[in-house]
């Protein structure tokens, strides 16, 4: 568990990071964007600037910031990066100072609070990029494993969807691959796991299985393997492990997937048999000191192991969950507490900060996470309950905006009766509405109503995706718009979760086409479709006709097929790629026809646009 010091430490490394990175794509100009740095540094993170040594602010951000500028690729550069060269020892500093480099800077050269290996800081890059461009990132100047690092990170923090979309996009049709696109093969499997998305997983391994690269490919058909054996296909389980073998035959994971094919089918007489081959195998091959070779040997000596193994690491832990257990969760959501505010916030400069835990709920957090999070033999536990019987005998835990969300996650896994349906949704309500109650408990109680809620700092993202399912479950509802208009105009105006087109459309179906004009404005340069035909809805609803059109041409000119798709009379469905959106192509029309045709039609506008769009040229 983190303690007081190594959280603040994080919470100022993520700080750090992404105000560099901001401050390198603001500007071009190394000396000004290392000003505007350095200006942040002190009010964006005070305790840090505070522990530097007296007079070493400019030589110690000299050496974070050229550190995080030589690491940022730039969107507007292709995604290259423009990395500057060590200074000369008689140069003048970078800093500005005025002197000989090696009379000011050189002394603290090489001072940073990064990882020395695999430093990156493309996810604060790609934070500003809207998630509908993804498809249009040129892979080609990324490293693969990198964008891949990315995605694992999002989808330990939750954000399933972004952390797809964007290896969707690496791994596009098309796109060519080789053997660094195998750590976001596997990422991509895992979050479509997670997705509960086994369709799209199927997909994506059979395409990959086609792929040119050897290594990838043999990755792919043991994937493959696996799925078969997953459901009880063994026949041909094992004419896809024999493909895989043939591509890459030293391949040590191939070891591991023959030993759970032959336990899936209770061969362990064969199986320790393999495993003693596969140890000698592997350690003529090189690989003596991995931990492969030593579950290979503690196998060869007892095929047991291998069955405490897959029971460990195989058994879902809420798969035995009863009625009787249903029963007693739906006492407890019935019986809430009332939301007290258990976070402390620091609001500074318009922004809260970040939502960080009073003592008594940290601990209470840790407990809760020692028991979702724990070892096998804990998670086991929940078949007997005893999480239901910790849930009741911690009431501050329904306090927690983490807590919350692991619960509802549980009610969506849905491994309770098949019946129990309904009684699951109204849960989810119940715990939807605490959380929401809990969050303006908090922001109030703290002074920190109105100021943002930055999705930057990672302790906010739980209550922030809370309120985002929350959104989701209002479509159509009186709910919906001021949910809206609290997440995008107050709480995250940087729109980490791409809701500002259905805030545009909400808008003008509620009678409100000024307000959705003025959200359009709040994002200039946008070219995503449903701002720039919210705008032109917007401009029609307002009565400025002649506006509406010129914004239409733009909007037309910008996405054409958005428009012919949109007054289509019965466009045919292209094909569509789960999780997948082709700025300007043929998906994206469908997907804003889908999203947007009812409320052009609420709003009375679709056979002016009919009209107008028949009238061009």
């Amino acid at each position: 568990m983190n303690t007081d010091t190594d959280h603040e430490s994080s919470t100022e490394l993520d700080a750090l990071l992404r105000m560099g990175v901001q401050a390198a794509l603001a500007s071009p100009d190394f000396k000004q964007a290392f000003e505007t740095f350095l200006a942040e540094m002190s009010r964006q993170v005070p305790g840090f600037a505070a522990r530097l040594p007296p007079g070493a602010e400019r030589s110690i951000g000299l050496a974070l910031f050229r550190e995080i500028w030589n690491h940022t690729p730039r969107p507007e550069q292709g995604w290259k990066r423009l990395s500057l060269p060590k200074p000369e020892r008689n140069a003048p500093c970078p800093c500005g100072s005025g002197k000989k480099y090696k009379q000011c800077c050189a002394p603290r050269e090489g001072i940073s609070p990064f990882p020395s290996d695999g430093f990156t800081v493309l996810s604060y890059v790609l934070e500003t990029v809207p998630v509908a461009d993804y498809g249009n990132v040129p892979f080609r100047q990324l490293d693969p494993e990198e964008v891949a690092h990315v995605a694992s990170e999002w989808q330990n923090d939750g954000r399933i969807e972004p952390a797809a979309l964007l290896l969707e996009a690496l791994l596009a049709p098309g796109n060519k691959l080789d053997s660094r696109h195998e750590p976001a093969f596997d990422t991509l499997c895992g979050l479509y796991l997670d997705d509960g998305r086994a369709e799209a997983r199927l997909a994506l391994v059979e395409r990959v299985m086609q792929c040119q690269g050897k290594p990838l490919r043999a990755a792919a058909w043991q994937r493959r393997a696996t799925l078969h054996a997953d459901s009880g296909e063994y026949v041909q389980a094992w004419e896809v492990f024999k493909e895989a073998q043939r591509l890459d035959p030293d391949n040590p994971s191939l070891a591991h997937l023959e030993l759970v094919l032959l336990a899936n089918q209770d061969r362990y007489d064969e199986a320790r048999t393999r495993a003693a081959f596969w140890a000698r195998r592997l350690v003529k091959l090189g690989y003596g000191d991995e931990p492969i070779v030593a579950l290979m040997e503690d196998v060869a000596r007892d095929p047991e192991v291998l069955r405490a193994m897959l029971a460990e690491h195989g058994e879902d832990w809420d798969a035995e969950a009863t009625p009787e257990d249903l029963d007693a969760l739906e006492r407890l959501i019935g019986n809430l507490p009332a939301p007290s505010c258990q976070y402390r916030l620091s609001p500074q400069d318009g922004g809260a900060g970040p939502l960080q835990a009073l003592p008594e709920l940290d601990a209470v957090e840790q407990d809760w996470d020692d028991i979702y999070w724990g070892d096998a033999e804990e998670r086991n536990s929940w078949s007997d309950a005893r999480w239901l019987v910790w849930l009741g005998g911690h009431p501050l835990a329904w306090q927690s905006f983490a807590v919350i969300e692991d619960l509802i996650g549980i009610l969506e896994d849905s491994l309770f009766p098949e019946d129990a349906d309904d009684r699951l949704d109204g849960m989810e309500d119940r715990l939807y509405d605490h959380a929401i109650a809990l969050l303006r408990k908090v922001l109030a109680d703290n002074r920190a109503k109105g100021l943002t809620l930055a999705w930057g700092w990672r302790e906010n993202r739980p209550a922030l995706r809370l309120l985002m399912q929350k959104i989701d479950m209002a479509r159509y509802t009186p709910e919906e718009l001021p949910l809206l208009e609290w997440l995008v105009l107050t709480l995250n105006p940087d729109d980490n979760g791409c809701q500002r087109e259905r805030l545009v459309h909400a808008c003008c179906e509620a009678g409100h086409p000024a307000d959705a004009l003025a959200v359009c404005d709040r994002y200039p340069g946008d070219d995503m479709a449903g701002i720039l035909y919210g705008r032109v809805l917007a401009l029609y609803l307002l009565g400025r006709r002649s506006d509406a059109v010129a914004a239409l041409a733009h909007a037309a000119k910008r996405l054409p097929k958005v428009l012919k798709t949109l007054v289509a009379a019965r466009p045919k469905m292209p094909p569509l790629t789960p999780g997948m959106v082709t700025h300007g192509g043929d998906d994206e029309a469908w997907r804003y026809r889908v999203a947007s045709l009812e409320t052009w039609a609420k709003c009375e506008a679709l056979d002016w646009l009919k009209q107008t769009a028949g009238s061009k040229p």
